[in-house]
């Protein structure tokens, strides 16, 4: 994917654990000029180590008021998302948001319209969207019948965010990809270990009579994220980063496709692409609004 030649000047929102892979994935790419970070001196050091020629910075005015910036990357906790983003959009910033784009519809609706209105980039960090096994897979919805989809994730932690807002965003705009807009979630069971739910099982409901279930637990030691998918033809089963095709031969699954590109490459290479589209295209933005949707109607 081609990007400007010209350098864009970008300033990173929260170094926390996914911050540092956006400054180190942004760096290869463009001029961080700041990061902004509150409280956590040891993220701060890591910056400092790291990156000494990005400084760090205190007051986030101080990253509006430069005109040399161009373009915002907010991975500070989800319920900051709208304040940082409105604030940068009203700057004339365009603007990078970890996902989900906020924690309602409205506030995300908010944001699309100021994007829109002064032609500015809003892109939300949906990293499967750009994942190259999902791309694989919807060729493979449209060609088989599907019959059901298995969507597993357990690890431990973490738990300062929203079940909902963190792991199971990525899981509906992944089904959402394959089947459009779903007509009902059903929660089938809710577990409350550390947080008021930490395990979380979901029926979804599609116009297709396509059997989903979403299982969800951030209490467990066993780290695993898995996705299957039942056809009529085949079975598939996409596991970290590769997807496998089940042998009926030999009762084992077998790597069926992989893929040496990086999601997280694609996407902040994407981001900065669109900052110098003339015309914005912002279905990436509206994607990630009618998810946040569907979550507000559990």
């Amino acid at each position: 994917m081609k990007i400007s030649k010209n350098i864009e000047n970008l300033a990173i929102v929260g170094i926390g654990y996914w911050g540092k892979k956006l400054v180190s994935e942004f760096s290869k790419i463009a001029n961080i000029k700041f990061c902004y970070s509150q409280g956590n001196t040891s993220n701060i050091k890591w910056l400092h180590k790291n990156y000494p020629k990005i400084k760090h910075c205190k007051n986030f005015q101080d990253i509006l008021n430069d005109s040399t910036i161009d373009g915002i990357v907010i991975a500070s906790p989800i319920d900051t998302h709208f304040e940082y983003a409105l604030k940068s959009l009203k700057s004339k910033k365009h603007v990078f948001i970890e996902k989900p784009i906020s924690t309602t519809k409205k506030k995300g609706q908010i944001l699309l319209a100021i994007a829109r209105k002064n032609n500015l980039e809003i892109f939300v960090g949906h990293i499967f969207l750009y994942h190259p096994v999902l791309s694989k897979l919807k060729k493979l919805v449209k060609k088989e019948k599907i019959d059901s989809v298995y969507l597993g994730w357990h690890r431990f932690g973490p738990f300062k965010e929203k079940l909902s807002l963190d792991l199971l965003s990525h899981y509906i705009i992944i089904l959402k990809e394959f089947f459009n807009q779903p007509k009902k979630l059903i929660i089938k069971s809710k577990i409350g270990c550390i947080t008021n739910c930490d395990i979380l099982s979901l029926h979804v409901k599609f116009q297709k009579k396509v059997n989903c279930v979403i299982e969800l637990n951030r209490v467990s030691y066993h780290k695993q994220r898995e996705i299957i998918i039942k056809s009529d033809k085949n079975l598939y089963k996409w596991e970290d980063d590769i997807l496998l095709k089940f042998s009926k031969k030999d009762e084992i699954f077998k790597e069926y496709f992989s893929s040496a590109l990086f999601p997280l490459q694609i996407e902040c290479k994407k981001f900065l692409k669109n900052m110098t589209l003339k015309k914005k295209n912002y279905s990436n933005a509206e994607k990630s609004v009618q998810t946040i949707s569907i979550i507000q109607n559990l």
